[in-house]
C-alpha cells in the first residue's frame, strides 16, 4: 500500500535528486516494467481473433479511461481547466487518438515484434519535433543516429518473415511512432497537469476516436468469446494500461526521464521473445541485425545526448525541477 501511495503522487522533483543510475527499487521497478508491457503489442493482435482493430482499441481505453477516473476520484485530483485541460486534449488526440489509429490498422499485418522495434524510434523522433518547433537545436549525434535508425530498419524489413508484410500498414506504424512523438513535445507547450488527469484525458480522447473510426468503417462491436481473447484483454487492460502506467510514475519519480526512456530501447528485446514463443513470428537474423541498428541509433542519437541538448536562443526550456511526462513505453 506504501509503495502504491508513492506510485501516485507527483513525478516532479529536483534533478539533483533523481540524477545517476537508479537505485535497487527503482532498477526492479524499471524491469517489471518492460517485463509487463513486452507482450503489448503481442496481446493486441491476439485480440484481433475475434475482435476488429478499431473495436479493440476503443474497448481498451474505455475501460483503461474509467480505470483512471476512478484514480482520481480516488486520490481527489482536480480535472484541469483551462489551457491545461486543452493541452491534456491535445495530447490525447496525438498519442492516445492518432497514433493508436494507426497503431490498430498497422498491427493486422505487422508482425508484434517489428512494430516495437519500431515504436522505439520515438525518442529519436521527438529530437526532430522539438527541433521543428524551435525547442531544441539538432545535433550531429541526432543526425548520425537518425542514419543508423533507418539503416536498421531497411535490414528488419528484408528479415522480418513473421508475415507476408505490407508497406502501407509497416508505414502506418511509423506515422504512429510520429504522433506519439509530437505529443510528447506538444505536451511541453501547455501547463502540467497531474499524471493521472492528463491519462484519464487522454484515453477518453483516444477512445471517442477510435470509436468514431470503428463506427464510420461498420465494424461489429462484439463481446469475446474464446477464453485466449479475454487473457489477452485483461493483460492489454491490467497489465499495460495501469500496472506499466503505474511503475513508470514511480520510476520517473526516482529517476531521469531521460533514464525512463530507456525502456523503449529494452522492450523490444522482451516482445521479440514473446512474439516468437507465443505468436510463432520467425525472427531472423538479418531482423535481428536490423532490430540492434535502430536501437543502437536510437541509443546515441536520443538518449546518450540528453543531457547534452541544448535550446535554441529565444526557447524556453523546462526548468530544472520540472519532469515532462512523455508517452509510456509500454503502450
Amino acid at each position: 500500500m506504501a509503495v502504491e501511495q508513492s506510485v501516485l503522487k507527483p513525478v516532479i522533483k529536483p534533478v539533483e535528486a533523481v540524477s545517476g543510475l537508479p537505485d535497487r527499487t527503482t532498477l526492479i521497478a524499471f524491469v517489471l516494467m518492460i517485463l509487463a508491457g513486452g507482450g503489448a503489442s503481442v496481446a493486441i493482435r491476439f485480440t484481433y481473433a475475434e475482435l476488429p482493430p478499431f473495436w479493440s482499441g476503443t474497448a481498451r481505453f474505455g475501460i483503461g479511461a474509467l480505470g483512471f477516473w476512478g484514480l482520481m476520484l480516488i486520490r481527489k485530483i482536480k480535472i484541469p481547466r483551462g489551457k491545461a485541460l486543452i493541452g491534456a486534449i491535445l495530447f490525447g488526440a496525438l498519442s492516445s487518438g492518432g497514433a493508436f489509429i494507426l497503431v490498430a490498422w498497422g498491427l493486422v499485418k505487422t508482425p508484434a515484434s517489428l512494430y516495437q522495434v519500431l515504436m522505439a524510434l520515438v525518442p529519436l523522433l521527438t529530437l526532430f519535433f522539438a527541433y521543428f518547433h524551435g525547442l531544441e537545436a539538432l545535433s550531429g549525434r541526432g543526425l548520425v543516429g537518425s542514419l543508423l535508425a533507418l539503416s536498421g530498419i531497411a535490414v528488419a524489413l528484408g528479415g522480418s518473415t513473421g508475415l507476408e508484410l505490407s508497406l502501407p500498414h509497416v508505414l502506418a506504424i511509423i506515422g504512429a511512432a510520429g504522433f506519439m512523438a509530437e505529443a510528447g513535445v506538444v505536451a511541453k507547450q501547455f501547463p502540467r497537469n497531474h499524471p493521472l488527469a492528463t491519462s484519464a484525458v487522454s484515453m477518453t480522447v483516444g477512445a471517442i476516436m477510435l470509436g468514431a473510426v470503428s463506427l464510420v468503417t461498420r465494424e461489429q462491436w462484439v463481446i469475446p468469446s474464446q477464453l485466449n481473447t479475454w487473457i489477452a484483454f485483461g493483460y492489454l487492460i491490467l497489465f499495460v494500461n495501469l500496472v506499466t502506467f503505474l511503475l513508470y510514475l514511480f520510476i520517473l519519480g526516482r529517476w531521469t526521464a531521460s533514464g525512463t526512456s530507456y525502456g523503449f530501447v529494452e522492450i523490444p528485446l522482451v516482445t521479440v521473445v514473446v512474439a516468437a514463443i507465443l505468436a510463432g513470428e520467425q525472427i531472423t537474423w538479418n531482423f535481428l541485425l536490423g532490430g540492434v541498428l535502430v536501437l543502437s541509433g536510437v541509443l546515441f542519437g536520443a538518449l546518450f545526448s540528453s543531457k547534452s541538448r541544448t535550446s535554441l536562443p529565444g526557447s524556453q526550456p523546462a526548468s530544472s525541477t520540472e519532469i515532462v511526462l512523455p508517452p509510456s513505453p509500454c503502450s
